[in-house]
């Protein structure tokens, strides 16, 4: 009975820490900045928001950030919408 609860906890765990197709998808959205200084660029680009499996479109200022950005709402979809 233990091996069962131990193999189903093992199972559990790999699922949860493989649920994004990419790495970068598990990124929280790409905002510009580092909450001191505005960025003012104004680039159109597209981030993957985990909560509800989807592509979202947002302007990116052009500094700060990570890498869950993308030029295309295509881009996003392929590398993390499961």
């Amino acid at each position: 009975m233990k091996f069962v609860v131990a193999f189903l906890m093992l199972v559990a765990c790999t699922a949860f820490s493989s649920a994004y197709k990419n790495d970068v998808c598990g990124l929280p959205h790409s905002i510009d900045g580092n909450g001191v200084v505005t960025c003012f660029a104004y680039i159109p680009s597209w981030s993957y928001d985990s909560n509800d499996n989807e592509c979202v479109n947002f302007i990116y200022g052009g500094c700060g950030g990570n890498k869950n950005r993308f030029k295309t709402k295509e881009e996003c979809e392929d590398t993390c919408v499961v």
